[in-house]
């Protein structure tokens, strides 16, 4: 999944999917206030108060089952999904649903639900209840809805278990931990406002919600979590924007805020060692692409394009990152099935020369290579690589001028106009996916659209859409064969030159020191699980 935003790497995954999915709401929304604040230091102000500092404001969308952007991290406190997945032990873990059984093919599920849980209003989860989010999810066709396409009939069986069946295979139990559209959440109406309500079975509830303000959102313990509140657990989370990465770094070092993600590198090093504050470090899910548009001029010719993949040096691209990137080996990171690690990846600049003549680019050929390429604004690292590769293009008569644009106001539009040669050359962007597996990095990005959504190579190839098609259903029942399938995936996705494999994200967090037990989880990019946190 899920175009993105990076609460600290700049708004690209704004999903557009969802950042397009739901407008931002312009009108504010305050419920009463938990009566907490900001500052001070644990034994101060904040007390038993976890602060997340995030570089912009978060919320764009409430509704659960529409929900696409950087909500998820507020939203994964409130709401729950039936399954959680384990990056460490890639294995899926109960969380609504106690245990799960599946029939040999794959194609009927049945999940036991746990005792004791209530919604937010006080009304029992029930099976019935399963179906009716999840139904309403798939009727509202938004966000990452199609993780639940494979479902045919949701039949309760009683109060606490709940049948799936489906039109074809699918690692059900998986589909039910995905960041997005996975949520159970309490039904009244399709039609129902959930702005900056709690409908869900979370162990917190939204105290207030004020857009635009320093202290964006606040939440509050949930009295009757069925996870109960024993030890020194935060019950009340504030989500804080603060636009400056110093100002972040500054909160940070003086005990003002508890978790602060996407600092750039060189804030990062400053922190490191510093009493009150820990630096973490983990590779992500996160990948860093450069998309090519074949459908316009220089770049619908292929010698082109493979001409621009191979001119690139990316061991320098990510030394330049100063950690915050890591070389890629392929379309799918590690850690998830269909990693391929592919030794002939492009690079190879003699190749790049050679191309370049052929088609009649070049140094003495008259004839300059001009390319555009767009970025989310506000992405240093994204800003810093983009000045290397204008470098390292220009002596093979490339010209390549890079431009940081808003995400939903300019870049996404400009990526969608309806003729080609209007668009950029190039789209960089993060991508990872909507749930722990492997296929939207390549249904989202490269099947045929009739209607541009996340295809921004603007790409179209039958026999690459009929292996997306298939992988999914091989991924439940033959993992292997299914490897082999993202293997010849990838192989047609490089051989056509369709993207710039700029890098892997590595997640440096900061956190404060009295945070205990906290986890990243890559299947759950940016998400801080408070509830499964302490402090001393």
């Amino acid at each position: 999944m899920v175009l993105l935003s990076l609460l600290g790497r700049g708004r690209t995954r704004r999903r557009a999917r969802a950042r397009l999915a739901g407008a931002a709401v312009a009108v504010a929304v305050a419920l009463p206030a938990s009566g907490c604040s900001g500052g001070g230091d644990r034994d101060g102000a904040r007390g038993d108060t976890f602060v997340y500092l995030s570089s912009r404001g978060l919320v764009t969308e409430w509704d659960p089952a529409r929900s696409y952007s950087d909500e998820v991290v507020v939203l994964s406190n409130v709401y729950e999904t039936l399954t959680r997945y384990n990056a460490d032990t890639r294995r899926t873990e109960g969380v609504l649903a106690t245990r799960w059984t599946s029939s040999e093919d794959r194609r009927t599920w049945t999940f036991t639900l746990r005792d004791g849980v209530r919604f937010h209003s006080g009304r029992p989860l029930t099976a019935q209840a399963v179906k009716a989010a999840v139904e309403r999810t798939m009727r509202l066709k938004a966000s990452a809805s199609y993780v639940w396409d494979p479902v045919k009939k949701i039949v309760p069986l009683g109060t606490q278990r709940v049948r799936f069946e489906l039109s074809r295979p699918a690692p059900l139990d998986i589909v039910a931990s995905a960041t997005y559209a996975a949520y159970i959440y309490e039904v009244r109406n399709d039609a129902e406002d959930y702005r900056a309500t709690s409908r869900g079975t979370g162990p917190y509830t939204i105290s207030s919600w004020r857009p635009g303000s320093e202290n964006e959102v606040e939440l509050t313990a949930f009295a009757d979590y069925w996870g109960g509140w024993r030890g020194n657990r935060y019950t009340k989370v504030i989500y804080q924007a603060v636009p400056q990465s110093s100002t972040a770094a500054q909160l940070m070092s003086s005990g003002k805020g508890d978790y602060a993600g996407g600092l750039p590198p060189q804030l990062i090093d400053t922190l490191r060692g510093r009493p009150g504050v820990t630096v973490r470090e983990r590779p992500s899910w996160q990948t860093l692409i450069g998309l090519l548009n074949t459908q316009k001029e220089p770049l619908d010719d292929i010698r082109v394009r493979r001409a621009v993949v191979n001119a690139l040096d990316y061991g320098e691209l990510t030394a330049a990152s100063r950690g915050a990137l890591v070389r890629s080996d392929g379309i799918i990171p590690p850690g998830l099935l269909g990693h391929t690690a592919d030794p002939d990846l492009p690079g190879d600049r003699s190749l790049a020369r050679k191309l370049l003549k052929e088609a009649g680019y070049g140094p003495g050929s008259g004839r300059t290579v001009e390319l555009e390429m767009t970025y989310p604004a506000g992405d240093d690292t994204i800003r810093t690589l983009g000045d290397l590769m204008t470098a390292q293009l220009r002596p093979l008569g490339m010209d390549l001028k890079v431009k940081g644009l808003e995400w939903t106001s300019a870049q996404w539009p400009l990526a969608k106009r309806k003729d080609p040669d209007e668009r950029q050359d190039v789209f960089v962007m993060y991508w990872w996916p909507d749930d722990p597996e492997s296929l939207s990095y390549y249904r989202n990005v490269f099947r045929t659209e009739k209607e541009i959504s996340y295809n921004l190579a603007y790409y179209s190839n039958p026999r690459l859409d009929r292996l997306i098609d298939r992988v999914g259903a091989l991924t439940a029942t033959d993992p292997d064969r299914a490897v082999r399938t993202y293997r010849a995936m990838q192989e047609i996705v490089i051989d056509d030159a369709l993207v710039l494999f700029l890098g892997t994200t590595v997640y440096q967090r900061v956190l404060s020191s009295d945070v205990v037990g906290f986890t990243d989880n890559p299947a759950y990019a940016n998400v801080v699980f408070v509830h499964d946190l302490t402090y001393r």
